[in-house]
This record gives C-alpha cells, structure tokens and sequence, in this order.
C-alpha cells in the first residue's frame, strides 16, 4: 500500500510540475512541441531539486526518529534497573566530581553555594504539581539554587505551577533528558529493555482484514445498495461489475477459511 501511495503521489507531483511549467511556456511559445520539451526538462529539473532536498530532510528526519526510539528505550531500562540512580550519579560524577547521593536524589556541590539537587522521577505515570510539591519538601534541608527533575513526562499544569516558587526548577521528559543530559554529557544509560515497534502491514494482512467474516454484512450492503439503485437508474457495466464485485466479496469473506481461523488462547 505504501508503494502505491509513493507512485500516486509522484504521478501526482510530477504531472503539476509539468502542467504549471507548460500553461506559461505554452502560453509564451508558438511551438506545441518545443514547450512540451522544455515542461519536461523543467519538470525532471525540479524532481532532482526536491529530491535533493528531501534526501537530506530524510536523513534528518530518520536521525530524530533514531534517537526518539533511543530515548524511550533507554527510560524503560532505567525503569527495570534496580538502581537507577548509580548511573545519574556517574553521570553527575563524570563532570561535577562533588556529587553525591541522598535517598533518591543527586546532589551537586559547587562553589559559592551554587548547588544543583537531580531528581530522576523514574516511574511511568506523569509528572503532576503534587509530585513536584513532594519533592521540594524533601530538597528543602538543602541548600541548592537549581531542582534538575527527569522524568518520563510531565503535565502541562507544571510548567505553570513551578512559577509560584523562586527556586530554579528545570522540568525535563525522557526526550529532554536524552537531548540535554545523555547527549550532552556523552553518557549513556545501558539498553537493557526495548518497546516492540509496531508490526508492518504485510498484503496477507491487508487481504485477512479485508475478507474477515466480519465484513461479509458490508460488502452485502453495498451490492444492495447498487441493485436497489438500478431500480431507478438504467442498469449499465459499471453497476453489473461493482454488484458484481462486492458480491463475490461477500462470498469469499463468509466461506473462505484461511481468513476465519479462530485463534485458541490458553489462561493457564
């Protein structure tokens, strides 16, 4: 199916690079064959730009997705590990050799009191007001300019709520914590866990969908509506063909087997 979208999309554009270049030189030019030639010299001129162009978006385009996927798997290793916080402190350590771990948080001791606390919110639901109120009750015995709190996500209502409070506090998601920290720092948490990326649609898929049993009633439905239709309208190839169609679809979705297979699930 993807294919095909890329060929309609490419006709597509193609044929509007085409047309827009031929409606002007065709109006400037006496000669139908010469503003032919030249539409198509323009119009392959074009294509090469844009795929230029593209390529080097594409690259982009798949780096980001790359490190999207990098990011998130990296947080679900974190999630599993049974101490996540030694690697924020070696992270911390690798730069700021005065760090140093208290319950579960990194504090960064730097001159003139200029101390930064790291709170890692390792857990899966989202950061709320309520998680940030607890933790700076618990950052308050300290004497620290900036609260640093990773987290896998957090809600749009914190942003405003650490406004209320003059300390620095630095929100940051597991993508901001890849981009700022891991990258920054070039230190990486270990993937140890990964999410399974979606299964591709193969055309087996696409043809068990489309002639499930399920769709049996629509495909009826639809050839109704056509024969129902010739009732008022002269019947023509089209409506024989499209009847036709959406009946011998009906009839392959309610007896063929191969795409009615009841999957058995064992509890226990």
């Amino acid at each position: 199916m993807q294919k095909v979208l890329f060929i309609f999309q490419f006709i597509l554009k193609t044929s509007l690079i085409f047309a827009i270049a031929f409606i002007w030189l065709r109006f400037y030019l006496n000669s139908l064959w010469l503003a032919i030639g030249i539409s198509v010299a323009i119009t392959l001129v074009v294509l090469w730009i844009l795929g230029a162009i593209n390529k080097k978006r594409g690259v982009k385009a798949n780096l980001k997705i790359k490190e999207k996927e990098e990011a998130e798997n990296m947080f679900l290793s974190l999630l599993t590990d049974e101490s996540p916080l030694s690697f924020f402190l070696n992270l911390a350590k690798s730069r700021h050799k005065n760090s140093k771990m208290i319950d579960d948080m990194i504090l960064i001791e730097e001159e003139e009191n200029e101390n930064t606390i790291l709170v890692p919110f390792i857990r899966l639901s989202p950061l709320s007001p309520d998680d940030i109120n607890q933790i700076l009750k618990k950052c308050s015995s300290f004497s620290a300019s900036k609260i640093v709190i990773t987290c896998n996500e957090y809600d749009k209502v914190c942003n405003s709520f650490i406004k209320n409070f003059t300390k620095d506090i630095v929100l940051i998601d597991k993508f901001e914590t890849y981009a700022l920290l891991y990258k920054e720092y070039d230190f990486y948490p270990e993937i140890t866990q990964q999410y399974k990326k979606p299964k591709k649609l193969t055309f087996k898929d696409i043809l068990a969908s489309a002639f499930n049993r399920s769709k049996t009633k629509s495909y009826l439905f639809c050839a109704m509506v056509f024969l129902v239709s010739s009732l008022w309208i002269k019947m023509n190839v089209y409506y024989c063909i499209m009847s036709s169609l959406l009946l011998l679809f009906a009839l392959i979705s309610f007896i063929n087997p191969k795409y009615n297979k009841k999957k058995e699930r064992k509890i226990l």
